[in-house]
């Protein structure tokens, strides 16, 4: 799991640096807005969950919830690259993406608690407690 979360925090990376290059943008597919704002905003932010996933795969037992509420986002990123990319303005390289962030953030979602023997709640809380064992 730490190089799953450490490779998904690369991929953040690159993607993002990626879209604020407008060439490379449009070369993959994405429509770039008018206004640089507009990139530049959520560009600086995915680098940022980038770096944060990538420190988190370091020391993943106490960094966990932190990557479980990666994926919570990620699955909320999905909806929108949903409406946005298949369904909206900005082409269907976004609604590519918003399906790779869905897989990403299941992966998180479920498979951190059993990895880490930790329930959902314990996660979303930041808590050490320990699933009993024989539950999940």
């Amino acid at each position: 799991m730490k190089q799953f979360v450490f490779w998904t925090g690369m991929y953040n990376i690159l993607l993002a640096i990626s879209s604020l290059i407008p060439a490379v943008a449009k070369g993959l597919g994405l429509a770039v807005p008018d206004s640089r704002f507009y990139v530049w905003l959520p560009g600086i932010l995915i680098i940022y969950l980038g770096v944060m996933l990538i420190l988190a795969s370091r020391d993943l037992e106490a960094r966990a919830s932190l990557v479980f509420w990666e994926g919570i986002l990620r699955v909320g990123g999905f909806v929108v690259a949903l409406r946005y990319g298949f369904f909206g303005e900005f082409g269907a390289s976004l609604g590519m993406v918003g399906v790779i962030d869905l897989i990403v953030g299941l992966v998180y979602i479920i498979g951190l608690p059993r990895v880490l023997n930790r329930s959902m709640v314990a996660l979303l809380l930041d808590r050490k407690s320990q699933v009993p064992r024989g539950t999940s």
